[in-house]
């Protein structure tokens, strides 16, 4: 029995391969569209936009991994029921049931796989290619650099910023207000600061010194909100995007901003959104066994293929659409983001149950 799942397995790794690489073709000439559009900005070039495709690759693996689940499910084990094999295991006693939860088995591997590709892999890739960007774009880095300090202006503001973590977070600011001949009149001094949504930026451990003739008052706060701290083009190349975080990230984060009243809706969805690729890969996963287990001979191969795909990538959308309607609406994120996969695996399940055995 355990060398049938073996088998199963491997067919359905098998499957999920080509799959992977047909589509992780497609959205990285997609990817590569947006870098062209930077091509000539700042010593950008095509070899440039090409090391930051690959960069990112891991974080397209974790999103197209559930669509790729069921592709890879409808060609490995396709390819078992097209040669008669599901047939002749079942004779031989093996339930649907039994099949079912081998392909579990190997969707919660896969799940391991996409969760540790969430906490140790993609957060190094995306600050690699936000490094790039930062150094070629801006002439400036992320990361954890001692080196990496760099100073803007914005309005009647000097910033200086010693380094970029991989969290988000802004380390060692310093923000010097000057009036009229560039006298300065306040300098604040903050040991961290987190972008918290559009123009606002979280400063923590700061401390306030303003300029009064030839009086320096000086003050202290825990936290402070500071608005346009860095322009949108420098937040948006030296700020990884919130979905390249890990979710250890994105979940502490989330608890600082809660502890300083500011809004967290965009990195709950966030969050949600990659909690929500583990059902979805089971699902997606599931979902390949009712075209299989039933006869082979009604639907072609290509036909099931081509419906997968359009399931897929319609699940896909789904989960895209979820979280800007969670974005624009306000909706609670957990909610409208995790209910598509789990009825998507309850569909499935149900179709399982219902094929004779």
């Amino acid at each position: 029995m355990r060398r049938i799942d073996r088998y199963i397995m491997q067919r359905f790794l098998l499957g999920i391969v080509p799959a992977m690489l047909l589509l992780l073709a497609l959205f990285s000439f997609l990817g590569l569209a947006e870098e062209l559009e930077d091509i000539g900005k700042g010593g950008f070039t095509l070899p440039d936009a090409l090391l930051v495709v690959v960069l990112t690759t891991p974080k397209r693996i974790v999103e197209l991994l559930p669509v790729t689940a069921l592709l890879g499910g409808l060609l490995g084990l396709g390819a078992m029921a097209n040669n008669r094999e599901i047939i002749a295991i079942r004779s031989g006693g093996v339930s649907k049931h039994h099949i079912a939860r081998t392909v579990t088995v190997l969707a919660l591997f896969l799940g391991i796989g996409i969760t540790l590709l969430q906490f140790f892999v993609v957060p190094g890739f995306e600050r690699e290619a936000a490094n790039l960007r930062g150094q070629i774009l801006l002439g400036t880095q992320t990361g954890d650099n001692s080196q990496s300090a760099f100073w803007t202006r914005n309005g009647g503001h000097l910033v200086r910023v010693d380094g970029v973590q991989s969290d988000r977070t802004l380390q060692g600011i310093e923000i010097y207000s000057t009036a009229d001949k560039g006298r300065l009149v306040r300098l604040v001094q903050a040991k961290n600061a987190l972008h918290a949504g559009q123009e606002d930026w979280l400063l923590t451990h700061v401390l306030d010194t303003r300029f009064q003739g030839t009086k320096m008052l000086e003050s202290e706060h825990r936290s402070m909100v500071w608005q346009n701290l860095l322009s949108e083009d420098q937040a948006a190349v030296l700020v990884l995007p919130l979905e390249a975080l890990a979710p250890n990230d994105l979940l502490g984060t989330i608890i600082n901003l809660r502890n300083n009243q500011l809004d967290t809706h965009h990195y709950e969805i966030v969050f949600w959104q990659q909690v929500s690729l583990l059902p979805g890969l089971l699902a997606m996963a599931l979902m390949s066994l009712p075209f299989l287990l039933g006869s082979v001979r009604a639907v072609s191969a290509s036909q099931r293929v081509m419906l997968g795909g359009l399931i897929g990538i319609g699940f896909y959308l789904l989960q895209q659409l979820s979280g800007h309607l969670a974005s624009l609406m306000g909706l609670n994120p957990a909610l409208v983001i995790l209910t598509p996969p789990f009825i998507l695996l309850a569909i499935a399940v149900a179709a399982i149950w219902q094929r004779d055995s």
